[in-house]
């Protein structure tokens, strides 16, 4: 025991261990944890974010961060969530996406030997989130909630920091699990060739890496959220601060991770063209959009970013394009692709409507605002 982190569940609990944790769970609730209970664990550094930087420092420490950090795995116990360590391992996301997608894939061909194929992706989902404790799920449950509930920055930050999962993350977790399985399941059973692999074994392998390579570039290009008011706040804000620990060079370094396993996997292929494709739209896409509505990216926000990524990455790799050309072979460009146009529309339509609103709503008069 005393080789293993002292912080993972995997960990062989000694007898005065298992003691305390059945008193906790006679004497204490097991619901919301308090602000204070949290706030007590404090950010586990004593030395500032500038002396960290200066100071020497271990790759494969920070390697064991981020593994600690993203699954249940052990990892040795002179390994801990060092905030640092923390950011600096972020150039490791797509490599421990590796180990996650192949551990996926194990359990999706194994399965797939006697059932179909759906029930393999539901296998390996189940399986993903045992090996990550829902780690990036709760991230983007948390995100539905804040934006989908809140009207400001604070109302955001607010419900986001709620243990508590409300509509917008339930639905949007249901949502997501569904189309996972559906997509990996349309993507059928796994077929291992270097450089042309296909199905939703290696998908799930590519997917989990790619996805992954969208946390360091994000927080590399944006500013991070800092939360005072936030009960983790002190870790996390020593986090935040310790964005220069991020260099060009490590975002680099995970941009190569993700683009190799692509490689090996895809080939130089117009699919593997089209998830670098996604990765880029979505740090791109998911920047501004941090940007514009609480002011930058945070942990939570990354999680829900890989989520929605990867889910992404599956629909490139299920994707049929013959069949849109069947259908403009049949019908002719404009009637084949007419619900492209009606979708763009009925996108437009809330938004030309806001403005319309807002428009109006400044020109009214004293007397109309009165009647309103």
């Amino acid at each position: 025991p005393d080789e293993m982190a002292p912080n993972n569940a995997l960990r062989e609990k000694t007898e005065d261990e298992r003691e305390r944790i059945d008193d906790k769970a006679i004497n204490e609730s097991w619901g919301v944890i308090s602000k204070e209970e949290v706030a007590a664990r404090g950010t586990g550094v004593s030395n500032p974010v500038d002396d960290f930087n200066k100071a020497p420092h271990s790759e494969l420490r920070a390697f064991y961060t981020g593994l600690m950090f993203v699954t249940r795995l052990p990892c040795p116990g002179w390994c801990d969530h060092h905030p640092g360590y923390l950011m600096r391992s972020m150039a490791w996301f797509p490599a421990l996406g590796l180990i996650v997608g192949a551990w996926c894939a194990a359990f999706a061909d194994a399965t797939a030997l006697v059932l179909s194929p759906t029930v393999a992706a539901a296998v390996s989902t189940g399986a993903s989130l045992w090996l990550t404790g829902c780690f990036h799920e709760d991230g983007l449950g948390d995100t539905m909630d804040g934006f989908g509930g809140g009207w400001t920055k604070n109302q955001i930050m607010r419900i986001m920091k709620d243990s508590r999962t409300g509509t917008y993350g339930c639905m949007g977790l249901a949502l997501y699990t569904i189309t996972k399985v559906a997509l990996l399941g349309e993507l059928g059973r796994s077929e291992w060739v270097l450089g042309a692999s296909a199905g939703q074994g290696p998908a799930m392998v590519v997917a989990h890496t790619v996805a992954r390579a969208t946390s360091a570039p994000l927080i590399y290009l944006n500013k991070y959220v800092l939360d005072d008011d936030d009960a983790k706040g002190e870790y996390y804000n020593w986090f935040g601060r310790s964005r220069d620990l991020l260099s060009t060079r490590r975002v680099v370094f995970s941009f190569a991770c993700a683009a190799a396993v692509t490689a090996a996997f895809v080939g130089a292929t117009a699919r593997a063209a089209g998830i670098g494709a996604v990765l880029l739209l979505a740090i791109f896409f998911a920047g501004r959009y941090g940007t514009a509505i609480i002011g930058g990216v945070m942990g939570d926000f990354l999680g829900a970013t890989i989520c929605l990524t990867e889910l992404a990455i599956y629909a490139t790799l299920a994707a049929d394009f013959s069949r849109a050309e069947a259908l403009v072979a049949r019908d002719g460009t404009a009637r084949a692709l007419a619900p492209v146009a009606v979708l763009a529309v009925a996108i437009a339509a809330p938004f030309v409507w806001t403005r319309h609103a807002n428009a109006a709503s400044t020109s009214t008069s004293e007397e109309e605002k009165k009647e309103c």
